[in-house]
Order: structure tokens, then sequence, then C-alpha cells
């Protein structure tokens, strides 16, 4: 399928409902609301999961019309860029979406933060896989399998991380493929990011390394970014 309109087909949802950009965007947050409370119950949801509307953001397609345009660009805002969404969305209304940042927390500390998108809000075999894995991280934790969000940070602070801005087990690791991590990163340079990679049993360094932002995190940090600006 031409890639032109493999991307119309899948914006196409998010054209309908361009015109009112906040309906959308509650229509998909109340969504998400109702999928971790059915999932995890109402007391985990208040007490361990929390929006993060500052490192939420779009992504947009600088074109209005997606079939014939050869030339747009997909560019990332944050939603409290005002300035850059204004200017952006009235030259270009229709093809975008929206990310939105969830920060899980094991006693008032992060453990792992996922990016979701009105595209999944009703894919339940997504959802629940998803979800499946954020509470098996949980129950390691709980359980002291994996190293607790407190213990993670220290090591990365013992390692010259002091201005961390993500922290999070995960599995998408591109150097310890196909296994769990304790993930952090430091932002305090804006043109690259520190990133360790822990063993989230023994808490043994595995990575250690600096990378460029992508552009979606970019977008996510611009507040961290723009605080002293």
């Amino acid at each position: 399928m031409n890639i032109k309109y493999l991307i119309f087909f899948l914006f196409l949802c998010i054209n309908i409902f361009s015109q009112d950009k906040i309906e959308l965007k509650e229509q998909c947050r109340s969504k998400y609301d109702s999928v971790f409370k059915d999932f995890f119950g109402e007391e985990f949801l208040k007490k361990n999961i929390k929006y993060k509307e500052e490192e939420s953001y779009i992504g947009l397609f600088t074109t209005n019309d997606i079939e014939s345009d050869d030339d747009f660009k997909r560019i990332f805002i944050n939603i409290n860029n005002i300035a850059a969404l204004q200017k952006y969305l009235n030259q270009y209304p229709k093809y975008y979406n929206e990310y939105y940042k969830y920060h899980f927390l094991y006693k008032g500390f992060v453990f792992h933060q996922r990016i979701y998108t009105c595209e999944f809000a009703y894919r339940k075999e997504v959802n629940d896989f998803s979800n499946n894995q954020v509470l098996e991280y949980y129950n390691k934790i709980k359980n002291k399998e994996y190293l607790s969000p407190k213990k993670a940070v220290k090591i990365a602070k013992a390692n010259g991380f002091k201005n961390i801005c993500y922290q999070s087990i995960t599995n998408a690791s591109f150097h310890n493929k196909n296994q769990d991590v304790w993930q952090i990163q430091d932002c305090g340079n804006e043109k690259n990011t520190k990133v360790i990679e822990l063993d989230p049993k023994s808490g043994k360094v595995l990575t250690l390394f600096e990378r460029d932002y992508g552009k979606g995190e970019k977008a996510s940090y611009w507040k961290l970014f723009n605080k002293s600006k």
C-alpha cells in the first residue's frame, strides 16, 4: 500500500474530530480512565496511576491534503506549548494525533512510564497486554524480586545522574534485548540525554551511554527545557 494512503487511513478518524481538539482529548482520557479502572480497580487507579499533562504532546502532519502532498513533515508539539499549537493547528488542522503520558507508581515513586494514543484506546487486547505487564512489574517490586524505584534512582545518582527526567522498568532496550531493565534518563543537557540501564534484580549497571532525544521526547520534555527561558 502506498505510504500516503496508509497514513490517510490511519488518521481518517482524527480528521473527523479535528475541529474540536478538547472534545477528542476528553473522550480519550475518559476512555483510558475507564480501561485502567476496569483492569486495576478504582483504588489502584487513584493511588498508583498519574496522567502527566506536562509531558503529553501531539504529532501533526504539516499538510491539509495528505493524498497529493509529497512534501509534508511530521512534527511533535507539547500540549502546553500554546504558541506552537495555535500556529500549526490553525495552519494544518486536519491530521494530528495526541500522545498521553502516564506514570505508574509504587509507594509514590515512578516505576513505569508509558505513552498512550487515541488509536488504541478501544483495543482491549492491546490494553490488556500492556496492563498485565505493568501489574507484573508492580508485583515483582512488591515481592522484592525487582529493585524499588528509590533504590534504582539511588544507583543512577551514584553514577552522576542529577537531572532525572525518566525512570521505568521496561523490556524495550536496544542494548539489552529480550530482558527487563531499569532504564533511567538524565535530561540535564538539552542536546542529548544520558541513559543508564540496570539489572532490575541486582542493580548491576548493564549499560551507560548518551544518545540524541527522539522527536517525541523533545516535545515531552519541552516544559523542562523551557523552564528557565
